[in-house]
C-alpha cells in the first residue's frame, strides 16, 4: 500500500462516511419499493386510459386525446409535464406486463432502477412472446452487479433469445442507415449520422484521437530558432482555448468538409501532418465459429462478434474486420470459465499487456465500464514499494479510478485469477471478477457444468494469474 497519500479521512470521517453508507444500504430496498408501487400505478393509470380509448371512435386523434388527458391528470399532482408522464405511463405499462420478474426483484430491492431501465431498454429488440424468458433471466443476471457491468450481458442475452439471427436482423437495420440535420436555437443543428456500431464507435475513437493530440500541441512548449526567444506574443495569435468536444466538432467538420484535418498542427503544406495517420482503436473478440462462417446458421447464432465496451456486431461485418489485419493473437482461454490463460507471442511485455487487455476488457474499479485500451496498467502493489511487474499484481484503470487508488484510503488487493478485492475507507469490501466473454465453447460431451453443490466433478482451476 502506497503510505505517501495525499487525502486521508480522519476516524470522525469515517465514522460519520460510515454511517451515510448504512444509511444508504437501509433507504436503497424500501426506495425501490416505492419506485415499484409508482410503476404500479402509472401502470393502472395506462389501463384506464386503454379502456376509456376503447369506448373512443376508431380515430387515432381520439384515443392519443385519452391517453394526453389521463397523463395530464397526474402531471398536475406530481409536478410534471404531460409529455414526461404520458412517456413514463407507457414505460409503466411495459414494465408491468412484459418483466414481472425484473419488478418483483426491483420491488425485493435486488436490483435497482438502472437495472430495471436497462432489462427494459435491452428488451425491446424482442418480439413480446420472448420476453418472459429474457424477463426472468434478465432479473437473476442483475442481482449484485453494477449497472454499467451488466448492460453487455443483457444485450447478448437478448441476441441469444432472439428468433431471427443478428446477422439477418443488421442486414435490414442497415438499409435504414441515413444522415439527418435537426434545427436547433440560436443558428446551430444537430447532425446525426445512423449507421452500423462498428464505424460510429471508429469514427468517435478516430475524433478522440485527433482532438488529443490538438490539445498536446497545443499544451507544449512553443520551440524557436536557436539563439532567439521561442517568439512573441504578436507572434503566437489569439490563444487556442477550446475544450475537446469542441475540437472534437471542428476536427469532425474539416474532415467531412475538405478531406483532410486542416486544424492540424503539424500540417506542413506537403502533406496531412501527423492527425492524418491516427487511425481509430477498437477491440473485437471473435469466436472460431463467427469466422468459420458457421453462426450465420440460427443454431449457431449464440456465437456472435463483440464489440468490447459497446455491443454486438454482425458475423459478416467480424469476418470483414479479420480479413483486413495483418496478424492474429490467438487467446487460449479455460473451457468452462472463459479466463484468458494464454496468448501467443515471444515478448514478453507484449504478451502479458495483451493478455491482461483480453482479461479485464475495461477499467477494473466496480462499475466502471471504460475499455481496457483507453485504461492505464497498473501495479496493485506499487512498484516504487517493491511490487512486480507481473500478472498476477497488474490491472486496467483508467485514468480517474488509477488515481483515486493512488491519493485516497480506497485499497485493493488480487486474490488471484485476476480477481481483485476492494476495500473502502469505511471498511466495506468489494469483489470485482474480471468479465468472463460473451461467447464460451462447453467442453464435448458434458453440456453446461453443475450448477454448486449440484455434484459432479468441479471444473480444474484456470491457471493462476
Amino acid at each position: 500500500m502506497n503510505t505517501s497519500r495525499l487525502i486521508e479521512f480522519s476516524e470522525e470521517d469515517l465514522a460519520e462516511l460510515d454511517e451515510v453508507a448504512c444509511a444508504a444500504e437501509r433507504i436503497t430496498p424500501a426506495l425501490g419499493a416505492m419506485e415499484v408501487e409508482n410503476v404500479r400505478n402509472q401502470a393502472r393509470a395506462g389501463a384506464i386510459a386503454e379502456r376509456v380509448s376503447r369506448r373512443q371512435s376508431a380515430s387515432v386523434r381520439s384515443q392519443e386525446m385519452v391517453y394526453r388527458s389521463v397523463a395530464a391528470e397526474l402531471a398536475g399532482v406530481t409536478f410534471t409535464t404531460d409529455r414526461s408522464m404520458q412517456a413514463q405511463i407507457t414505460q409503466a405499462v411495459e414494465w408491468v406486463e412484459c418483466y414481472p420478474a425484473t419488478l418483483a426483484a426491483w420491488e425485493a430491492g435486488r436490483i435497482t432502477r438502472g437495472h430495471a431501465t436497462a432489462v427494459l431498454r435491452c428488451g425491446t429488440v424482442l418480439p413480446r412472446d420472448a420476453r418472459a424468458e429474457f424477463d426472468a433471466a434478465a432479473a437473476e443476471l442483475c442481482v449484485g452487479q453494477p449497472v454499467g457491468r451488466v448492460k453487455d450481458r443483457l444485450d447478448h442475452l437478448a441476441q441469444e433469445l432472439h428468433p431471427r439471427t443478428l446477422a439477418e436482423r443488421h442486414a435490414k437495420a442497415r438499409e435504414e442507415r441515413r444522415v439527418s440535420v435537426t434545427p436547433l436555437r440560436d443558428g446551430m443543428s444537430e447532425l446525426v449520422a445512423t449507421i452500423p456500431t462498428l464505424l460510429a464507435e471508429g469514427i468517435s475513437d478516430r475524433l478522440t484521437e485527433q482532438a488529443s493530440s490538438i490539445i498536446d500541441a497545443r499544451n507544449a512548449p512553443p520551440v524557436g530558432d536557436a539563439g532567439t526567444d521561442a517568439g512573441s506574443e504578436e507572434d503566437a495569435g489569439e490563444p487556442d482555448c477550446r475544450t475537446r468536444d469542441q475540437v472534437r466538432a471542428d476536427v469532425f467538420c474539416d474532415m467531412l468538409l475538405t478531406d483532410s484535418p486542416l486544424v492540424d498542427p503539424t500540417i506542413d503544406g506537403d502533406g496531412n501532418g501527423t492527425l492524418g495517420t491516427i487511425r481509430a482503436k477498437v477491440q473485437v473478440v471473435v469466436p472460431a465459429l463467427t469466422l468459420l462462417g458457421r453462426d450465420d446458421d440460427p443454431a449457431n447464432d449464440t456465437t456472435t462478434a463483440d464489440l468490447v465496451g459497446s455491443a454486438p456486431i454482425d458475423p459478416a461485418t467480424a469476418r470483414a474486420l479479420a480479413g483486413a489485419i495483418s496478424s492474429w493473437e490467438r487467446l487460449v482461454v479455460h473451457p468452462v470459465s472463459g479466463q484468458v490463460l494464454f496468448t501467443d507471442s515471444y515478448r514478453r511485455t507484449a504478451s502479458m499487456a495483451r493478455l491482461l487487455r483480453a482479461r479485464d476488457r475495461h477499467c477494473r474499479f466496480p462499475g466502471c465500464r471504460r475499455p481496457a485500451i483507453r485504461c492505464e496498467l497498473d501495479h496493485t502493489f506499487d512498484y516504487a514499494l517493491g511490487g512486480p511487474t507481473d500478472i498476477r499484481n497488474l490491472c486496467h484503470l483508467c485514468q480517474r479510478h488509477h488515481s483515486m487508488k493512488q491519493f485516497t484510503s480506497w485499497g485493493v488487493r488480487q486474490l488471484g485469477g485476476g480477481v481483485l478485492e476492494w476495500t473502502s475507507p469505511t471498511g466495506r469490501v468489494y469483489i470485482d471478477h474480471p468479465p468472463a466473454p460473451l461467447v464460451r465453447f462447453m467442453p464435448s460431451g458434458g453440456g453446461a457444468p453443475p450448477p454448486d453443490g449440484g455434484g459432479g466433478a468441479s471444473p480444474p482451476d484456470p491457471a493462476p494469474f
